[in-house]
């Protein structure tokens, strides 16, 4: 910020200085100017008496000495011309001098008033915690630039971002709420907004979802149906109320969504699976117990999504249903799972609606359902559905491609 005000000072300086050299050469051109004057009326009032001699002389007659009157008349009024024009040249050029002058001037109060010297001040302080990291007077000194910046620019979205999220990362959310619902007001059609403001609110209000509440959560979602916030807010309130497949319907689109080993996949694929098992046990779903095995003689498994896939035998290419689990960095094996109708991919289908089913279990290096070569994979079973009675069980045996 010290190099800009130096460069500031240094503009108003040259300015300055521009201008005083111009009243300067102005008050030397009106000297010069008014001797100009003194001459022209001398030379005039002596060249009339010249004329006059002549006249009275007989060298001239009296038409003779109306016309050369006449045009020391004119000579004289077309310096007095040019001589006015010169000073209307020299009076614009100090009016342009006093511009260059004024729009710095003007420029620093507009940028005092707006809270710009603020924004400088808190670029430095971000530079400034990011080499030498955060304390809670950096904390104290961050909170109040934002704030008075704010005050000076109210419809900031930026700085309004930036408040609700120091608020939220110090776990205050009854502190980020009134920067959220500034920023709805400004915002209303963006998902995140929305979805944000709408946790807070769950938060603050001992989590609980009311009408308000859900109507964000439902707007994040027609907006971007994927929105991982409403889906994962969404998807706690109907757990807490054993709305078992509504927990399933939003954390399963919640959880292809979130990176492979982070441990935000571990406590949705912990929470889907116990959803799936108080749905099957309240009779809601049709449920398949598998485990997925990992063969020892192939080490580790890699980084990556494990697929478990149903096949029936009625000729359509399309999977009946299918698990997308992705792998934990420590991933245990052999891995439960269990399987139902919330997986099924038919629209409009469950599991009993076929009788046979093939299983197949692979992990996905890249993440994807269809295998490809160094993948890991294992032999499909068959199975019939109605003669189920006890956890299935698969192994990933080898690679392909190997």
């Amino acid at each position: 910020m010290m190099s800009l005000y130096i460069g500031l000072g240094v503009l108003l300086l040259l300015a300055a200085i521009l201008v005083l050299l111009s009243l300067r050469s102005r008050q030397i051109s009106q000297n010069d100017i008014q001797l100009h004057r003194r001459a022209q009326r001398d030379f005039y009032r002596q060249r009339q008496r010249e004329l006059r001699s002549d006249l009275d002389s007989g060298l001239i007659d009296q038409a003779q000495f109306a016309e050369l009157e006449r045009d020391l008349d004119r000579q004289l009024v077309t310096e007095s011309a040019t001589e006015a024009s010169s000073t209307v040249t020299r009076s614009k050029r100090v009016y342009v001098l006093l511009v260059l002058v004024l729009i710095p001037l003007i420029a620093v109060l507009i940028y005092e008033r707006l809270g710009y010297r603020q924004d400088l001040a808190l670029r430095e302080l971000q530079a400034e915690i990011v080499r030498d990291g955060i304390d809670d007077a950096r904390w104290q000194r961050y909170q109040g630039l934002v704030e008075d910046i704010l005050e000076q620019r109210p419809d900031s979205g930026e700085h309004l971002v930036m408040m609700a999220m120091l608020y939220r990362q110090q776990g205050d959310f009854a502190g980020a709420l009134p920067y959220y619902q500034r920023l709805e007001v400004l915002f209303p059609q963006d998902p995140d907004i929305l979805a944000q403001l709408a946790q807070a609110r769950y938060l603050v209000g001992n989590r609980k979802v009311d009408a308000q509440t859900r109507s964000l959560l439902e707007r994040a979602l027609t907006i971007n149906p994927n929105q991982g916030t409403a889906l994962g807010v969404l998807g706690i309130d109907a757990f807490a109320g054993g709305r078992y497949l509504e927990v399933l319907a939003h954390w399963q689109k919640l959880l292809i969504q979130l990176p492979a080993g982070s441990p935000e996949v571990g406590v949705i694929s912990g929470g889907i699976a116990e959803a799936k098992r108080r749905a099957v046990a309240a009779g809601n779903l049709r449920g398949l117990e598998v485990s997925v095995a990992l063969a020892p003689e192939l080490g580790a498994a890699p980084s990556g999504v494990l697929f478990v896939v149903a096949k029936s035998s009625d000729g359509n290419p399309m999977p009946v249903a299918a698990l997308r689990v992705p792998l934990l960095t420590t991933q245990e094996w052999p891995i439960s799972l269990l399987f139902t109708d919330a997986d099924v991919i038919r629209q409009g289908m469950g599991l009993n609606d076929f009788s046979e089913l093939s299983l197949s279990a692979h992990i996905s290096r890249a993440g994807t359902a269809i295998r490809r070569n160094g993948d890991w994979v294992g032999k499909p079973i068959q199975i019939e559905l109605n003669t189920v009675n006890e956890p299935l069980s698969l192994s990933i045996t080898e690679v392909q491609g190997n």
